[in-house]
């Protein structure tokens, strides 16, 4: 396996010039000062600020800006890092709202996010009652005042305020459903309620990007985000709990769709997503967190996630900063023509929902039938000569959130992303040339790979690059696993860049070599003799920053 210090001259420090910005990894959830620094964490570029109503505001128009906010945005700053902030309202609101009439809802939740009994978060204000709006409204007003007095140095160390309207930062008024049904909220409603407490953040925060939940938002609330913000900025939830979430490949489109019509507009697209605490509870991530995050951190590369909040438990353990230093490096480098590095990292999804790649003659099933659980597992027994498996069968059956719950390894899954982790570098016709591996070994690389297949006459893939990426001269790398004594080439038209001869070490090594930029030719990883080798990921970083 290769060590941090071998990784550290590639990785760890490339992501400095977006440091400036707050985007990459952030600390979750909440945050003290104290509770995690740049010296435990190298890798950290911003901390969230969750600031609750009940502590802002303890008697009516008392406000506490100073001490919740004023406070620890200075000692942030003081450690080089930026800050992003939320208010919690719902369940956080002061009891003295109570006792100006607002009704109480108490709702059925027993469970948390995690499958873990809780009662926490069971009591909320009746959000469409008069009192409470104009309670929560001066609120926002309130912080808005404050920020703007701020001095210029600390406020440009907000990255964004995020709109909390009802459950925290979910897209919903409750967690649970209320026990009386008078305080049901229908989802119109409730998107007419977000949208006047967007146009209140707007209003009293101007010069800061107003982040919301995209979860709950419908055709309405996009089109009003598109007309009325300069950033469009938004939460992608399903972007940051792992991979391998049903849905992903849909969600991803509508996405890219987005971000097209702002780019249209003249407009960017910010997005935050957050890893909790099911890294260290669900099977599948906790058997393995340094091996569980690295890949997690590759698919929110590849789905563009700017910013990433993960636990502070896990950006202390050393065996983690790969993961995050890779992270780091792609946050904020959406545009190509300005991006300093690309990378695809090598694997195949078995995408159940593929009925013309797994057949229903062949795998069972039909189109539309995703609680087919024997379909799955038939599609992972064509493959585990590979490493495929299904150990949780019925957790890849339901949605995201049942997803997140597996006990192990699912390989098989709906609608999830059917082929590499890649930004700004493309594999052509992927298979063709390559076979997908599974499960290879437990290092952080060894969850995924494509290999060589000689036999079968597998023997080459091909690469390229996108055609706005123009830096003047790059360094490209070929994570592989030195296992058996195969021989490869790395060739960019009619020159070799790499020649490697492997020596059966069993260990993941780097080769590097030199390109002349900017590259028209496919980039094409060649079969040579000898045994078969795996390979990880493809990466061209331009040599100026490093």
């Amino acid at each position: 396996m290769i060590r941090y210090a071998l990784l550290a001259s590639g990785l760890l420090f490339a992501a400095a010039s977006f440091a400036e910005n707050g985007l990459g990894v952030s600390s979750w959830a909440g945050w003290r000062p104290g509770q995690v620094s740049r010296e435990d964490c190298p890798e950290l570029r911003s901390v969230p600020l969750i600031l609750k109503w009940n502590q802002l505001e303890t008697a009516p128009g008392k406000y506490s800006f100073e001490k919740r906010l004023g406070e620890p945005l200075r000692l942030a700053d003081m450690d080089d890092l930026h800050v992003t902030l939320m208010i919690w309202v719902g369940p956080t609101c002061p009891s003295w709202i109570y006792e100006k009439g607002v009704p109480v809802v108490i709702t059925d939740r027993t469970v948390n996010a995690l499958g873990q009994k809780t009662d926490s978060q069971k009591k909320y204000p009746y959000y469409l009652h008069p009192e409470y709006k104009k309670r929560f409204m001066a609120l926002i007003d309130a912080l808005g005042d404050y920020v703007d007095n701020l001095p210029p140095m600390l406020k440009k160390r907000i990255v964004f305020v995020q709109s909390a309207e009802g459950s925290t930062g979910d897209g919903q008024p409750y967690k649970g459903r209320p026990l009386d049904q008078q305080y049901e909220i229908s989802r119109e409603v409730w998107n007419d309620f977000r949208l006047d407490t967007w146009k209140a953040y707007r209003k009293a925060l101007p010069d800061i990007p107003i982040l919301v939940n995209s979860d709950a938002n419908k055709g309405r609330e996009t089109e009003w985000l598109l007309e009325n913000m300069d950033v469009i900025a938004l939460k992608y939830g399903m972007f940051s709990h792992g991979y391998h979430v049903s849905g992903n490949t849909e969600r991803l489109a509508n996405f890219q769709t987005l971000e097209a019509e702002a780019k249209k507009r003249g407009k960017s697209v910010l997005t935050r997503g957050e890893m909790d605490g099911e890294l260290f509870v669900m099977g599948w991530s906790k058997r393995n967190v340094s091996q569980a995050l690295y890949w997690s951190g590759l698919f929110a590369s590849h789905c563009r996630l700017d910013l990433w909040n993960i636990p502070h438990k896990a950006l202390k353990d050393s065996t983690n900063w790969p993961a995050l230093a890779f992270y780091n490096t792609y946050a904020g480098q959406n545009d190509p023509a300005k991006a300093t590095a690309a990378f695809c990292a090598l694997r195949d999804g078995l995408d159940a929902a593929d009925f013309d790649r797994f057949p229903s003659e062949t795998f069972g099933g039909k189109p539309g039938s995703k609680k087919d659980r024997q379909r799955y597992l038939n599609i992972a027994e064509a493959y585990s000569e590979y490493g495929a498996r299904m150990d949780d069968p019925a957790k890849a059956l339901g949605g995201g959130m049942l997803n997140r719950k597996r006990s192990g390894s699912n390989d098989v899954g709906w609608g999830i992303l059917p082929g590499n982790y890649s930004r700004f570098l493309t594999q052509l016709n992927p298979g063709s040339g390559d076979v997908g591996r599974w499960n290879i070994d437990d290092s952080i690389y060894g969850r995924f790979a494509r290999a060589f297949e000689h036999e079968s006459g597998k023997t080459q893939m091909r690469f390229k690059l996108d055609p706005a990426f123009k830096v003047r001269s790059a360094r490209v790398s070929i994570t592989y696993l030195d296992k058996g004594k195969g021989s490869w080439s790395l060739n960019a038209g009619s020159k070799t860049v790499l020649s490697v001869q492997n020596s059966d070490t069993g260990e993941w090594k780097i080769a590097t070599g030199t390109l002349s930029m900017p590259l028209q030719a496919e980039l094409v990883l060649k079969y040579e003799a000898g045994d078969d080798t795996v390979f990880h990921m493809i990466e061209v970083k331009t040599v100026n920053e490093e």
